[in-house]
């Protein structure tokens, strides 16, 4: 499935810049903790919001990620 990562606004949690884009099958879950390697650096994350999107053919996943 096709997984969008955004980095979210630790005030309002509203959708920041994009963090990472992948297609994996993984099921996130609210709170879960991820180390991602971003633009050469590595940093940690806890997921805040999992949305998914049917377009008619395909399911889409965008997740939350507060930078911890």
């Amino acid at each position: 499935m096709q997984t969008e990562i955004y980095e979210s606004d630790p005030f309002s949690g509203s959708r920041g810049k994009q963090l990472l884009s992948i297609n994996t099958e993984y099921r996130f879950e609210r709170n879960d903790e991820l180390f991602l390697t971003v633009g050469g650096r590595r940093i940690k994350v806890r997921i805040t919001h999992v949305r998914l999107e049917w377009d008619g053919s395909a399911l889409r996943r965008e997740i939350l990620a507060l930078l911890l």
